[in-house]
């Protein structure tokens, strides 16, 4: 979830500030029209497209350039974008971690759902991959599994991933925090949102202090504290978010509730907030 909606303290942003009903932006409104189309009890495609159309017509707050490109050419063509035209944004991994979720009891199909769920919207190799990327580093952690640095590179170096994304998983663990690529021109570039996100589920051990440093760090800070933060919360459970964090999110208990219908452990009736 994005938890760097905050408001400006003398030290930064610090905290998220409660807003109305609905505060949801782009990174998390797709994230949970993919978690619903994940728990039908046949996922397709061509609805969850609908579903992500739906929410771009009636809201689409925040929602990127690229992504409302494809989604347009999506409602009118029914069928992905053949290409990106060389643009590689981080939103194919700021909305993956559902599929990590999903497959955590069927590993099988983590590849290829959060390949195919990216491909959605993203056709580049790097977005594709780059979801993989996350969502396999998600599953290790979901199982218990601290270094997930080698199942990453496995699946990447098995499957042909771009280069450039394996060098940049490479340089996790060796990297200090202020050698990542947080801001400047190309700050949305998804290898450096993948990049960030596996250092801090890596090297930070503070969830909080992870997310504030990145809210305030410059760039694209949402979505980089989107991912990040659904990493190390995987990680470290929700014990590690702060309470007045869960407090001021509306909607937490619904969000709660499909992560856990996700992995198995809650019944159907439990989607309400």
């Amino acid at each position: 979830m994005t938890l760097c909606l905050g408001f400006v303290l003398r030290g930064g942003v610090s905290d998220i500030q409660p807003g109305a009903a609905d505060p949801w932006d782009d990174d998390l409104a797709l994230t949970v029209r993919l978690a619903e189309e994940l728990l039908e009890s046949e996922v397709s495609l061509e609805r969850l497209a609908r579903r992500w159309i739906e929410w771009m017509d009636s809201d689409g707050r925040g929602i990127g350039n690229w992504t409302r490109t494809a989604l347009r050419h999506l409602a009118a063509h029914g069928s992905p974008p053949a290409s990106t035209g060389g643009q590689a944004g981080n939103g194919s991994v700021s909305r993956c971690i559902p599929v990590a979720l999903a497959t955590l009891n069927s590993p099988r199909n983590l590849i290829s759902g959060s390949y195919h769920t990216a491909a959605l919207t993203h056709p580049d190799e790097r977005c594709t991959w780059g979801a993989v990327a996350v969502n396999v580093a998600a599953h290790c952690l979901l199982r218990g599994i601290g270094d997930f640095l080698p199942e990453v590179l496995d699946a990447l170096g098995q499957n042909g991933a771009p280069v450039e994304l394996i060098e940049a998983v490479r340089r996790v663990p060796l990297a200090k925090r202020d050698q990542l690529p947080v801001a400047g021109p190309n700050s949305g570039y998804v290898v450096h949102c993948v990049e960030i996100a596996l250092w801090f589920a890596y090297r930070e051990p503070d969830l909080e202090r992870g997310l504030v440093w990145l809210a305030n760090a410059g760039g694209d800070t949402d979505t980089n504290a989107a991912v990040a933060g659904a990493l190390m919360g995987i990680r470290d459970g929700d014990g590690a978010i702060p309470a007045r964090w869960i407090a001021a999110l509306s909607g937490a208990s619904r969000l709660r509730s499909l992560a856990l219908r996700l992995v198995g452990l809650a019944p159907e009736q439990q989607t309400a907030e």
